[in-house]
């Protein structure tokens, strides 16, 4: 009995030490602090620790304190995918599906990330979704990718509810339904997601399943426009320019309408020459004003083609 009670003293000191172990490599690895990484996953590895040769593997796969070679990081997932492992399954499923080391085959990455994404991985299921939405590799199938894309948003991934919120916001593979495109938009926008604020948003300018609130409409514009979004740049620059909620202020609404304009947006572009030229909300400059109505007018803003026509006609009188 004394001899059990011993053996089972000793398991699970020897449990402990390779959790420390373990820990300790994941902390390393975290710190990009690879070579000690692999001096705590390889002994774990040898004696069959999946996680350590999951991370083993996923610093084959991409080079880190080692040779890059992705055929011995697939030995290693599938050594910790055999254990259970779902990271493991899952790098497996994209290596196949994207020919990574190994000929693309679309029914093995399939049957991989399904294997994964029903145990609960959530970067599996929405894989799935979009692999099942594009049709690019297996039949296109919106119900498949639809019900993989709300696994994921479940799971509170911020994609796969910003792709649920479009696919019912746009009735596509679904029934149109705005009460649950604004609910997901919500959801994938309280999450940080650029777009989703900014359909949010819209959402509440236009008083589109929600009550017109042109004070929320702008927080969440702000939000994404921070976020480098053009749309939410040019809408936070309009709100302005147009005093919807607050005084207008055109000097701040030339700020936003200029930084969505450099990033390439024609309507921001067209917007920014005319206040060039009025010298509303900026000093006043010709120059600068045809140059960004033409910069406008060669994306096909026909608005900006006909205001910088205009702006020519007069300076020839």
């Amino acid at each position: 009995m004394a001899m059990k009670w011993l053996l089972l003293i000793l398991g699970c000191l020897v449990s402990l030490q390779a959790s420390a172990t373990l820990n300790d490599g994941i902390k390393a690895f975290k710190k990009k602090k690879y070579d000690l990484a692999i001096a705590e996953f390889k002994p774990l590895a040898s004696i069959g620790n999946a996680d350590a040769r999951y991370y083993l593997g996923l610093m084959q796969k991409e080079g880190l304190g080692m040779p890059k070679d992705p055929g011995r990081a697939m030995g290693w997932f599938k050594k910790a995918a055999t254990q259970g492992n779902l990271d493991a399954r899952y790098q497996l499923g994209m290596m196949y599906l994207q020919g990574d080391g190994v000929s693309i085959d679309s029914k093995q990455a399939i049957n991989d990330l399904e294997s994964a994404a029903s145990k609960g991985h959530e970067q599996a299921a929405l894989e799935l979704g979009i692999v099942y939405w594009q049709g690019n590799l297996v039949e296109q199938d919106y119900a498949q990718a639809i019900q993989w894309f709300e696994q994921a948003a479940t799971q509170g991934n911020s994609i796969a509810q910003f792709r649920v919120a479009s696919a019912y916001y746009q009735g596509e593979g679904v029934t149109q339904d705005f009460a649950k495109a604004a609910n997901f938009y919500q959801q994938a926008a309280n999450a940080g997601h650029a777009e989703a604020q900014y359909f949010l948003a819209n959402m509440y300018f236009t008083g589109q399943q929600f009550p017109q609130d042109f004070a929320e409409a702008l927080t969440w514009f702000d939000k994404s426009a921070h976020q480098g979004n053009m749309k939410a740049q040019y809408m936070v620059g309009y709100i302005f320019y147009n005093g919807f909620g607050q005084e207008k202020d055109p000097a701040k609404a030339f700020e936003w309408f200029l930084k969505a304009a450099e990033q390439g947006y024609d309507e921001a572009q067209l917007i920014v020459g005319y206040m060039y030229f009025a010298g509303e909300g900026v000093q006043k400059n010709a120059a600068l004003a045809e140059s960004w109505l033409e910069k406008s007018t060669s994306q096909g803003n026909q608005k900006a083609q006909k205001t910088l026509a205009d702006i020519q006609r007069v300076k020839k009188k």
